[in-house]
């Protein structure tokens, strides 16, 4: 104790303000959370689709069609 007798604390004030800010991060990490889970579901669709187009050009250039396009006669 202080030669005073006055004891100076952060008080209500302080911890709803520590309160408030730990709410906040918690909820930025959750949809960071998110966002990144949605973000790695979107590319991986997009290698497989990539992957798709690739193997059906590979397919119609082995079958004599040039870009999948068949020939006109």
């Amino acid at each position: 104790m202080n030669s005073t007798g006055v004891e100076i604390t952060a008080g209500l004030g302080g911890f709803l303000v520590v309160f408030f800010l730990a709410i906040v991060l918690i909820l930025l990490g959750m949809d960071l959370s998110k966002r990144l889970r949605r973000l790695k579901h979107q590319e991986q669709l997009r290698l497989e689709e990539e992957e798709a187009a690739s193997e059906k050009s590979a397919g119609s250039a082995e079958a004599g069609e040039p870009d999948g396009k068949p020939e006109r006669g």
